[in-house]
């Protein structure tokens, strides 16, 4: 239950609040919005449920209440730059009078209906909100099928409830401004975020309904959300993913969650509508070389790539020059990976990754060369050997 100024018209003795509450009520009949299952997917925004709050109240928001949209609201300056952008730019934001009722937002699995699940793999419930200070402590009923609570306190410091209590952070929140909430939920604990910076982390979960399931997100009173997110991946993920459909690769499940992302984005940006007769090898290869002709992966038939120059510029540092060839034409510009060096000090013995050994960014080539300087662990290294890693 996440708290901003309200008037509780329908509780005795309530005093002023807000609430999202993370609910489980049981089995979910007719879900009002579907969660994705699979979320690292292209275009990446099919991968969670967003509500943008831009064209009309949805009907779970308007089945109680007088819940209406509205373009009269403090500006949401401050918030964090996400490296993917989940919705539009936008003018309008749900202004919530739910006139002592409590407004839920049911959730469930887009295909098979089923409940939401954190056993295993995280759910992020992630919003926009204006928080305003709880005058009075929760109404228990409120609470009772509640996952896990946030409020504010009279002083604007964030409280959250969970299985064992309450915790306060010692921090006020300014009640002026808009803030970034973020709940992560998995096996029976959960992490608040605000503005992308943790503020709870590893508390456990209320035993409200069946275990790590969530059914819904409730919202109580009055108040100011927008931008309302669930899915199994991290609305902060740092990794840009594609923006529009692309073709199904062929081993999808071979790729770490990162590889597959940067690898959707290449076919995005690309423009590529089919990969007949590729195999993931194939791809992950053209990839890397950037190998890309005219809307269509163009498969490396042969490449090389090596040192072809080396200086010692410190006991500590190596300047290198590594040359790369695709198809026997030498590279010009970018490829879609670092180099990381290994070494070994014996020529006889096996290569060791040299963990600080490998450039920040991407590699830029120029006609076949490109130069970098690497820091070298102690240990002896002699014999060098570059790698093209994502």
């Amino acid at each position: 239950m996440m708290s901003t100024n309200t008037r509780l018209a329908k509780t005795a003795g309530a005093g002023v609040a807000c609430a999202l509450a993370l609910v489980l009520h049981g089995d979910v009949q007719a879900a009002d919005s579907e969660v994705p299952l699979a979320w690292n997917v292209s275009p990446m925004q099919a991968g969670a449920y967003r509500e943008a709050f831009e064209t009309t109240v949805p009907a779970w928001a308007a089945a109680v209440g007088f819940n209406v949209l509205s373009n009269d609201y403090p500006a949401m300056t401050g918030l964090p730059a996400r490296s993917n952008a989940w919705f539009a730019a936008g003018s309008k934001v749900l202004q919530l009078e739910t006139d002592g009722e409590v407004v839920s937002n049911t959730l469930a699995y887009a295909t098979s209906g089923d409940p939401v699940s954190f056993s295993g793999k995280p759910v992020y419930v992630d919003l926009r909100m204006k928080f305003d200070p709880l005058v009075n402590a929760p109404d228990p009923e409120l609470l009772a099928n509640s996952k896990m609570a946030l409020f504010l306190t009279p002083d604007a410091k964030l409280v959250a409830v969970h299985a064992g209590g309450a915790l306060t952070n010692a921090t006020a929140l300014d009640t002026n401004k808009w803030y970034q909430v973020t709940v992560k939920l998995q096996d029976s604990l959960f992490d608040v975020l605000v503005n992308d910076e943790a503020v709870f982390s590893g508390l456990s979960v209320k035993a409200a309904g069946a275990e790590n399931t969530l059914a819904s997100g409730n919202f109580y009173g009055t108040g100011l959300i927008d931008e309302l997110y669930v899915s199994h991946g991290n609305p902060a993920y740092a990794v840009p993913g594609p923006t529009t459909a692309v073709p199904s690769l062929p081993a999808p499940e071979t790729l770490s969650d990162e590889e597959l992302t940067r690898v959707n984005a290449w076919l995005s940006k690309g423009s590529v509508a089919a990969l007949t007769g590729l195999s993931q090898a194939q791809i992950n290869t053209a990839y890397l070389l950037d190998s890309l002709n005219e809307g269509e992966v163009d498969p490396v038939e042969s490449y090389t790539f090596g040192i072809s120059k080396i200086e010692m510029a410190s006991p500590t540092q190596l300047n290198v020059t590594v040359s790369l060839t695709v198809d026997s034409v030498a590279k010009a510009g970018a490829v879609n990976g670092r180099i990381q060096l290994q070494g070994k000090v014996a020529l006889g013995d096996a290569w060791t990754v040299l963990g600080s050994a490998i450039t920040p960014s991407f590699v830029e080539f120029t006609n076949g060369s490109a130069t970098y300087t690497f820091d070298i662990p102690a240990g002896g290294y002699a014999f060098f050997q570059p790698l093209i890693v994502p």
